[in-house]
């Protein structure tokens, strides 16, 4: 697609994979249904934010499991980081998530709560079909999140700071409570929480913390 200025009345709408496949699939379908609307495509991080800072589309589909660059390989954390900076942006653009485990979405339940825009998370193996019905509950401003990210026990944003300082930077319980600037006692409050909420629980022949950052992980709150 040829684009123009960001500055011009064209709807542009923004498809940000990196698989050839999904975007031969999910491009064409979205050109049929809105004619009248150009359809941009972004294969990374760097690109889709090029074409969010020139061209402001109002619709963005993203697939969480992206790359940051063309060389790099793909990641939920980039997609994380790609839709916070989405989020952020203003005017904020209708948001439809598109991917094989939108558990990771989790994170982001907060802020996407109080988003201003539509937000909508589907799995990528959904019909086209069905793909395009949720994309006018976007258009329309509406939220919509799967079972398996709504009906999950609300984490606390501190809870997900231990998880982060735990087991991506593998600091100790005490450096944890000197980072966040709490008591050890806090700590260990904050551990038994994170246990009740991913229902785990101590076991003889376990590795208690091994276990939780198992289950944080299946339940995409760290990578």
């Amino acid at each position: 697609m040829q684009s123009g200025s960001a500055h011009s009345s064209v709807r542009r709408f923004l498809v940000v994979d990196d698989h050839e496949a999904i975007l031969k699939g999910t491009v064409p379908a979205l050109q049929t249904k809105y004619p009248t609307v150009e359809i941009l495509t972004a294969r990374n991080q760097q690109e889709a934010e090029h074409h969010i800072k020139c061209y402001c589309p109002e619709f963005v589909v993203v697939d969480l499991s992206l790359p940051e660059s063309p060389a790099a390989i793909p990641s939920t954390e980039v997609g994380i980081q790609l839709l916070e900076s989405l989020m952020y942006t203003q005017p904020a653009p209708n948001i439809m998530v598109l991917s094989i485990n939108v558990r990771p979405l989790l994170r982001l339940k907060p802020a996407i709560h109080i988003y201003e825009g539509g937000f909508v998370a589907l799995d990528k193996s959904l019909p086209i079909r069905e793909m395009l019905k949720y994309v006018e509950l976007a258009l329309r401003g509406s939220i919509y999140l799967p079972p398996e990210v709504r009906s999950r026990p609300e984490i606390d944003r501190r809870w997900l700071e231990v998880l982060t300082l735990k087991y991506q930077e593998g600091l100790s319980d005490k450096a944890i409570a000197e980072r966040m600037g709490i008591s050890d006692r806090t700590i260990r409050n904050y551990w038994l929480r994170i246990q009740d909420a991913l229902n785990v629980y101590d076991h003889p022949d376990q590795d208690l913390r091994i276990q939780i950052q198992m289950a944080a992980r299946k339940a995409g709150l760290i990578s």
